[in-house]
């Protein structure tokens, strides 16, 4: 096997604008966070948007994403292979049935939040979980059009929908959070959201030529979302962890997870997307063995930069306004804790894209297995916080580091089970 290969024009081409907008992405949601730290800093109200928040972003990851990726871009990417047009009318029948049970299990999940762990702030977090729960469905429908606008390769065309997302929200967030607190938060994100369904993926239903594609449950797997998005699944639950103790450790999570998600999002997630569709049309390994060495230098750089300047990188970007010289410690303490346990995510996600392009089918049975694992794994290390009455703050990061290394290790499984199924 020849490990290294000539890269085509066109991959370059396609993880530039991929590359490119993501960046352009990061400096609007940066501009956001910098806003919302200015405004909020570590209060209270922020802590509790942020617990319902994470609810919200845990529900996405097995709806979209990843989660999506996993289980259709392969598929998608072979119908696309043989056929110039595809009738997507099925799989627009199809989203419109998740969306309504994705709205009211967000919603009802939301409401059990406040009522029973945050007993506080109901006038403005009610109608919040309202508007949360209403983008969270948008949001599943726009995935799964962009996932099937990649597997076609339109990669400009992703990138650009992407960017008015960012852009609209990024534009109203200050004057709708000046005037309605929180709630105007989630309503800046849902003008952005509905901006991106009206402008880029309506226009994609309106043919009805072309090859027939069917989308049903039978398509998705509850092990393979679980595993494709293991690495932010992780990184979500240790951020509810540490909401539980009605403090604001929660926003020093949040903030420090904002800053690492951004090498994971813009660079570690773009390359798969490319590695993934890759692989399921030519079974080639040449992107994945770029990818493990672009995911070891940006690791290198980000575990010195982090240890040795986090501080420093806190309080520029975020000290001013309500964001005081105590949370940028506190912050600069989370950001050094997470992210070694971040390091092993990022590869964990790098080697399960060869085991995902095998498709569904073939991956079913086995990611059952690895879920399996690593269920095994969190209800070990909940008994043990829980009898060693270990406070939250530290729970939270004990969760991190050590499903973490259970991640990688099953990434390490996925890896093997994909070479001796391709020997």
């Amino acid at each position: 096997m020849t490990f290294f290969k000539p890269v085509s024009l066109k991959s370059i081409f396609d993880f530039s604008f991929l590359f490119g907008s993501n960046i352009v992405n990061k400096v609007f949601g940066f501009l956001r966070e910098i806003i919302l730290a200015y405004v909020f800093g570590s209060s209270l109200i922020y802590a509790s948007y942020l617990l319902l928040k994470t609810l919200t972003d845990f529900f996405s990851k097995f709806t979209f994403g990843n989660a999506l990726q996993a289980n259709i871009l392969p598929k998608f990417s072979r119908l696309y292979k043989v056929n110039d047009l595809l009738n997507l009318t099925d799989v627009y029948k199809f989203s419109k049935k998740v969306i309504i049970v994705l709205f009211f299990g967000s919603l009802v999940s939301q409401l059990l939040v406040v009522f029973f762990l945050i007993k506080d702030f109901y006038l403005i977090l009610v109608p919040t979980s309202f508007i949360l729960s209403i983008i969270l469905s948008v949001n599943f429908h726009n995935s799964l059009f962009l996932n099937i606008i990649q597997a076609k390769g339109d990669f400009k065309k992703f990138s650009f929908a992407e960017l008015l997302n960012g852009a609209v929200c990024t534009l109203f967030i200050y004057p709708f959070v000046l005037l309605f607190n929180v709630f105007g938060i989630a309503l800046s994100r849902f003008l952005g959201v509905v901006s991106l369904t009206y402008f880029h993926i309506n226009s994609i239903l309106k043919s009805n030529n072309g090859f027939k594609a069917h989308l049903s449950a039978k398509d998705f797997n509850f092990s393979v979302i679980f595993i494709s998005n293991i690495a932010l699944f992780v990184l979500l639950i240790a951020r509810f962890i540490s909401g539980l103790n009605g403090s604001s450790d929660i926003t020093y999570f949040n903030y420090s997870f904002l800053l690492l998600n951004v090498i994971m999002t813009s660079i570690v997630f773009n390359v798969n997307t490319i590695v993934l569709r890759y692989i399921s049309l030519k079974n080639d390994l040449t992107f994945f063995y770029y990818s493990i060495l672009l995911s070891a230098l940006f690791s290198f750089i980000l575990y010195f930069t982090v240890n040795n300047f986090s501080v420093e990188i806190i309080a520029v970007i975020f000290q001013r306004g309500a964001f005081n010289e105590e949370d940028v410690i506190s912050t600069a303490f989370f950001l050094r804790k997470l992210t070694p346990s971040f390091i092993l995510l990022i590869f964990s996600t790098v080697f399960f894209q060869p085991f995902f392009s095998l498709g569904v089918e073939n991956i079913s049975v086995i990611s059952f297995k690895f879920l399996l694992i690593f269920i095994s794994i969190l209800m070990l290390l909940f008994f043990y916080c829980i009898f060693n009455d270990i406070v939250y703050r530290n729970f939270c990061f004990v969760f991190a580091n050590t499903m973490s290394v259970g991640s990688f290790l099953i990434s390490i499984l996925s890896l093997s089970y994909f070479i001796k199924h391709e020997n």
